[in-house]
């Protein structure tokens, strides 16, 4: 029974190892070049490893992409928790590499359908928590929801976030302070320690 948990945390953490070696080549060197033989010299091992543990390239795309999601989707999950859940939510979304290794898949997904379809899937799910956070806040401030659609509020905020980030990697940069202080007022606004 040892011998079985010892050589599945070698495998959990070869696994591991091989899909941040893709992040690392990925965020460098865009997704065309997270070939298996980058990847697996990235990781420091053999290229069969990577075949060994994902049977297909694809394989490997679809792990980043679901262990991005459920990272992304834990750190929404504390952003509910803040007493400021917009502004956490808004720090969150704009995280500049999550935004660039998006902008890569999303690149890809151009060429992998099954690399699309799980963006959706992962997408959505991300979508879901951010819809509750502005919901919540909306909510309690008797704000009219109605006129302020949640969902609709929760694509402007994360939406604005991630095209900010998407700007700053080619290096557009104007207007961003403006919208961003714009931003920062309006969550002032719904700061969870402001009175209602």
């Amino acid at each position: 029974m040892a011998t079985a948990r010892k050589k599945g945390d070698q495998d959990t953490a070869a696994k591991t190892r091989l899909m941040e070696a893709t992040i690392e080549v990925i965020l460098e060197e865009g997704y065309a070049a997270a070939t298996s033989r980058k990847v697996a010299a990235r990781a420091g091992v053999k290229q069969a490893l990577v075949y060994y543990y994902f049977p297909t390239m694809d394989d490997l795309f679809l792990a980043v992409v679901r262990g991005g999601a459920e990272v992304t989707l834990a750190r929404q999950r504390q952003a509910l928790e803040q007493n400021d859940p917009l502004r956490a939510l808004w720090m969150v979304s704009g995280d500049a590499r999550a935004t660039k290794l998006n902008t890569e898949f999303m690149a890809l997904a151009n060429h992998r359908k099954i690399i699309g379809a799980e963006l959706k899937r992962s997408s959505e799910r991300i979508r879901d928590i951010e819809t509750a956070a502005v919901t919540m806040v909306l909510r309690a401030r008797g704000v009219d929801l109605e006129k302020y659609p949640p969902m609709v509020m929760s694509m402007i905020l994360t939406g604005m976030a991630r095209n900010l980030r998407n700007e700053e990697a080619v290096g557009v940069t104007a207007g961003h302070a403006a919208l961003t202080a714009f931003v920062e007022g309006i969550l002032d606004q719904f700061d969870g320690t402001a009175s209602t």
